[in-house]
Order: structure tokens, then C-alpha cells, then sequence
């Protein structure tokens, strides 16, 4: 890594040396060069986005978690009226009792975005309201349905 960044750095001493030679058009175009030279050398030197505090692999687990496997979830919401979900028994009344947990709004937020796939957007879109409250519902859907760490049985794999 340290021989690209030196490489890095002397491509952007060659563009600065360019700079004082060039006419104005070139200048422009050389400047664009030199910006993104320094940026990538930063990039490089901090190991993410320059300007970010943290790496998104330092993201609180709050921020990263997702309370359902959303396989699993898509399978229960595909196949609800065939009695051959593609899920056990007992993965099927787990989801029945944490969607419980839930007002009919809330229910038909989560199972459009998390059961149907449904992006946020499209969500909104469907249900004629603003992509903002779709997020809101959304959090305190997770908040709801919040999982202990140790109950892995929405990870587990689809049973046969």
C-alpha cells in the first residue's frame, strides 16, 4: 500500500508541475486531477471516505442490525395462504408473535418493506405518504420486534 500512495504522490507533483505550465483550459482540467490525486491519497492514508469521523465497519450495532433474516420474512409473507411456506413451524408462530407486537399501519409497512421487498420509496409511493414516515414506522417497527442476541431462529436456515 505504501508504494501505491508514493506512486499517488509523485503522479500529483507531476500534475502540480503541469499547473504552472499550462494555459487556463488545461489548468481547470489539471486541477480536477490534482483534487482527486488528494483525495484518494487520503483515502488511502485513514482507510475510508476523508472527512468521515468513522468507517462504516465502526457503525454502531444498532445501526447495522436487522431484526429478521429478510429471506426468511419473504418467504412467510410470499406463501402465507399455502400451508408449504419454505419455513418451520416454529420460525412461522415466531413471526406471527413479533408482527403481533405491531398496529395494523405498522403491520402493513413492515410486511410491504421487509416482506415484499419493497423499498422505502416504493413503500411510500404505495401506501401515500412521504418516504419520512415510512422511516419512522420502520424504526419503531425494529424497536418492537427487537430481538435478543442469543434467539437465533430468525438466522436459521428455511427448512426443506
Amino acid at each position: 500500500m505504501d508504494k501505491l500512495r508514493e506512486e499517488y504522490r509523485k503522479s500529483l507533483k507531476m500534475v502540480e508541475d503541469a499547473k504552472r505550465k499550462a494555459n487556463d483550459n488545461d489548468r481547470d482540467l489539471l486541477n480536477h486531477m490534482a483534487s482527486d490525486l488528494r483525495f484518494t491519497i487520503e483515502w488511502m492514508r485513514v482507510g475510508h471516505h476523508p472527512g468521515h469521523r468513522r468507517g462504516i465497519e465502526r457503525r454502531a450495532a444498532y445501526q447495522t442490525e436487522q431484526p429478521m433474516d429478510p429471506l426468511v420474512m419473504q418467504s412467510f409473507v410470499a406463501n402465507q395462504t399455502s400451508s408449504n411456506t419454505g419455513i418451520s413451524e416454529h420460525q412461522k408462530e415466531m413471526i406471527e408473535e413479533a408482527l403481533s407486537k405491531l398496529t395494523n399501519r405498522e403491520k402493513e409497512v413492515y410486511l410491504l418493506v421487509r416482506g415484499e421487498a419493497y423499498s422505502r420509496s416504493e413503500a411510500a409511493k404505495v401506501l401515500g405518504v412521504c418516504k419520512g414516515t415510512v422511516n419512522n414506522i420502520m424504526k419503531r417497527c425494529d424497536q418492537k420486534i427487537k430481538i435478543k442476541k442469543t434467539t437465533s431462529f430468525f438466522n436459521a436456515p428455511l427448512a426443506n
